[in-house]
């Protein structure tokens, strides 16, 4: 290998670390509701517009079921089977290639159909699926608030009138 290869290969990796580091942890957080209806999880990486996102989901949701909010740390050591619905949240990252904990909890999940994707992304007409799983992607800007919350809320509203 050259100089200037191991130059490109040093800047690559880099990049590539600086922006797996980019990533912003959600706090965990446990909401608890007197006779909750259904357990939610809400789990991944966050931003300012998934933080946005997720707490018009909180407000929403909190005082008819019990949420956890988890990082990918913990979403990765949950079953289907523990919660109602998960709502995974995470970056698009050339195209999910470096999604790496994504895939990891997709692959060990394929069986459930508890779980909803929210993957934000620089180009907005951009989609993901996963096996039979569609994701809903968006770019992280204002004006798609709205619409993301009504989709998302969508969403897990027809999986907890199924309980």
């Amino acid at each position: 290998m050259n100089k200037t290869s191991k130059s490109k290969l040093a800047i690559i990796i880099l990049v590539l670390m600086l922006t797996l580091s980019c990533a912003k942890h959600i706090p965990e957080q446990h909401f608890a509701a007197e006779n909750a209806e259904f357990d939610l999880l809400i789990g991944g990486v966050t931003s300012e517009f998934k933080d946005v996102i997720v707490s018009r989901l909180v407000d929403r949701y909190k005082d008819q079921g019990n949420i956890d909010l988890v990082d990918y740390d913990k979403i990765n050591q949950v079953q289907c089977e523990d919660y109602d619905v998960i709502l995974v949240m995470d970056d698009s990252e050339a195209w999910t290639l470096w999604n790496f904990s994504l895939k990891s909890f997709l692959k060990r999940t394929e069986n459930c159909n508890n779980i909803v994707l929210f993957i934000t992304a620089g180009d907005p007409d951009w989609e993901y699926q996963y096996n039979d799983l569609d994701a809903i992607t968006s770019a992280s800007v204002v004006e798609n608030e709205d619409k993301v919350f009504n989709e998302l809320t969508a969403k897990i509203d027809g999986m907890i009138s199924k309980i």
